[in-house]
């Protein structure tokens, strides 16, 4: 997937697509794990995580930060920035 890198603290200027990314419940259970997976390195390893993550335009950006969290409908990133879960395509380790 073509992604444009972007700077984590980047993310605040963009509008992000409405309308659920994965198309099924199997994707979207996948991005769950990921999630929880992805919050436990950021946290004990301090890794960075790739999020990918789609636009209201359609396009798709990818940003790489050491710290994230999530609950209910948004993942939280380094500096407060809220991205919705239903706009991120993966999770990169």
């Amino acid at each position: 997937m073509n992604a444009r890198k972007i700077a984590f603290d980047d993310v605040k200027v963009f509008h992000f697509t409405k309308n659920d990314v994965l198309g099924n419940d199997e994707e979207r259970q996948e991005r769950i794990r990921k999630l929880v997976k992805a919050v436990v390195l950021c946290h004990t390893e301090h890794q960075d995580i790739g999020i990918v993550f789609k636009l209201e335009s359609g396009e798709v950006i990818e940003t790489f930060c050491d710290l994230i969290d999530f609950a209910d409908d948004f993942v939280v990133i380094k500096g407060g920035t809220a991205i919705p879960l239903i706009s991120i395509v993966d999770i990169e380790f």
